[in-house]
């Protein structure tokens, strides 16, 4: 696979474009989530189809550490377990974006060093709100995520949505990852530096 961190490594705000059975996605998410010194790391993850103990694991196998900070929002269901040393946030309702903005605001709030930051799914989040709602919500978030120093990404299902759906909240990114078959394809929009 790309060496996703080198190739975006001017990419704040990233979306990862993967069909639900495309493959790669998991592995792109860790390779984008996971920083060099992963020990130090603060990282906070918002979930709308997993709990925390599954965000977590994640970065445990990969690393068989945990990050300096951890936090995870779980959007919907019930949070779950609450694993040792990580912050857990339920936001009950999908359809509230003004609530979720809120705490992942108050928890980028809390720590100095700059976080990565994974949002799973976009494609969750369209099933209980409008475009233009969502689209509005990630304009927000987005610029938290740059004020934060942060590095995000944000997966979505394409085939889930029309093209007008996907273009639109891809104009929000600063790089779209795209899975298929083969290599991911990855298309960056111009940074003003």
């Amino acid at each position: 696979m790309t060496d996703l961190n080198a190739e975006l490594a001017d990419a704040r705000n990233v979306l990862l474009a993967a069909p639900s059975m495309s493959g790669g996605e998991a592995e792109a998410c860790t390779d984008l989530l996971i920083p060099s010194t992963p020990g130090n790391a603060n990282a906070l993850w918002v979930t709308f189809r997993g709990d925390a103990s599954d965000c977590v694991g994640q970065w445990a196998a990969e690393t068989d550490d945990q990050p300096a900070h951890a936090a995870v929002v779980v959007v919907g269901d019930a949070p779950g377990p609450q694993p040792d040393g990580v912050t857990v946030e339920h936001v009950s309702s999908p359809s509230d974006l003004t609530g979720l903005g809120i705490t992942i605001g108050e928890i980028l709030g809390e720590w100095d060093a700059s976080p990565v930051v994974c949002v799973d799914s976009l494609t969750a989040m369209l099933q209980y709100v409008e475009l233009q709602t969502a689209y509005e919500f990630l304009h927000a978030i987005t610029g938290q995520l740059y004020a934060a120093d942060a590095r995000a990404h944000f997966h979505i299902d394409p085939t889930a949505h029309d093209d007008m759906t996907v273009d639109s909240i891809a104009s929000l990114f600063d790089a779209i990852v795209e899975f298929g078959a083969g290599d991911p394809t990855i298309r960056k929009r111009h940074l003003i530096k």
